[in-house]
């Protein structure tokens, strides 16, 4: 097979490059390794910066008739204090199962060619599998077997290794308010999402899952424990699914935004700290920032080593000072000590709103990428 674009990893990032290259008439190869629908380990949190890239696909009236919740507050629960304040970037709560799937049949409907279900086992700058193609994006994610293949630097990082956990459940929770549970060396992010379902997304230093590795209920019910304000969220709750989903190691070191040829998107391109309730957000700017770079690199091939240089140079200017910004407020969450020291200091000073107003793109320059991309 012969195409312009050959993307591997049809989550968010992947799914939304298809859709956007495949409606300007660019040949589109769109491969996953899972069939769809399919589950995904996400906080399920949709940053409202992302609205101008998705709303001229039609997705955000596909959310609105789904029911996804607006969400408009936050509430970060430590041992001893409790800090709420309004969101200056409001949400939707959105389960990945449903907007995957979502995007994946959007592209299709603009003409990519699907292929789901469908192993990429090489890959280089103009061939993924057998497929030929004048580009090549990896949308791979977090942690994906071509990371190491591709010899990326992150990957030999063990020392800040974390690991995530998920499950949904049907409970109490408010349907507008998103909480960020804080334990040492960890965090659980809690929020509604559309079939009156709550989301609980963790994130753990791989340091503390000792004897737990692999058995999360077990490490559940440590912190349950240990946390009396942990085991008080998890006693109103009732589980809408077996088991829990867990991730690769997540690292957040970073990352080049072109290796060996392959232009990199979404979490593949840089992880932001999960806190920070934007990486859907991002995974679906970063298509947009990638497209035109891929546009022009279908139309000259010639130029590769100039839009590579050039791609990079964006990427970083767009999204290098919001992950930077998402692990300084880690830094605190999963210091519970330190964390309600510093609520007790700073309520009503704003500094959780100033946190999300730095680790989101402004409604300016967002709307401004996609005028340029869709006039």
């Amino acid at each position: 097979m012969e195409v312009d674009v050959a993307i591997v990893g049809a989550g968010p990032a992947g799914s939304t490059l298809a859709a956007l290259l495949a409606q300007r008439g660019v040949r589109v190869a769109l491969l996953d390794r899972e069939a769809f629908p399919r589950d995904k380990l996400c906080g399920e949190f949709l940053s409202y910066d992302a609205l101008p890239v998705l709303a001229p696909l039609g997705i955000v009236d596909a959310i609105d008739a789904a029911g996804a919740p607006h969400i408009t507050r936050g509430r970060i629960v430590g041992s001893r204090r409790t800090y709420e304040f309004a969101l200056p970037c409001a949400a939707r709560g959105v389960s990945r199962l449903f907007f995957d799937d979502l995007l994946l049949r959007t592209a299709t409907s603009h003409g990519a060619i699907r292929l789901d279900g469908t192993a990429a086992t090489t890959i280089d700058a103009t061939r993924v599998n057998d497929i030929r193609a004048r580009a090549v994006a990896g949308a791979w994610g977090r942690w994906g077997r071509f990371d190491q293949q591709l010899g990326r630097a992150f990957v030999r990082d063990r020392a800040h290794r974390h690991f995530g956990f998920k499950r949904h459940y049907r409970g109490d929770h408010p349907r507008d308010t998103i909480d960020l549970y804080a334990f040492p060396r960890g965090y659980l992010g809690v929020n509604a999402v559309e079939r009156e379902i709550t989301n609980i997304c963790g994130l753990v230093h791989a340091d503390r899952l000792a004897g737990h590795r692999g058995r999360w209920d077990a490490f559940v019910e440590t912190i349950s424990r240990e946390e009396p304000h942990v085991g008080a969220l998890y006693a109103r709750q009732q589980p809408a699914q077996e088991g829990f989903l867990s991730s690769d190691p997540v690292i957040f070191r970073a990352r080049d935004a072109v290796e060996a040829g392959v232009f990199m998107i979404g979490d593949a391109s840089g992880v932001i700290d999960p806190l920070a309730g934007n990486g859907m957000a991002m995974a679906v700017q970063s298509a947009l920032l990638a497209a035109p770079f891929l546009l022009r690199l279908v139309e000259s091939p010639a130029h590769r080593e100039r839009i590579e240089r050039e791609y990079r140079r964006a990427h970083r200017a767009f999204f290098a000072k919001r992950i930077a910004w998402s692990r300084r407020a880690a830094f605190f969450l999963s210091r519970p000590r330190l964390l309600d020291a510093a609520l007790a200091t700073l309520r009503g000073t704003g500094v959780a709103e100033l946190f999300l107003r730095r680790t989101r793109a402004s409604h300016e320059d967002v709307s401004a990428l996609a005028e340029r991309w869709f006039c």
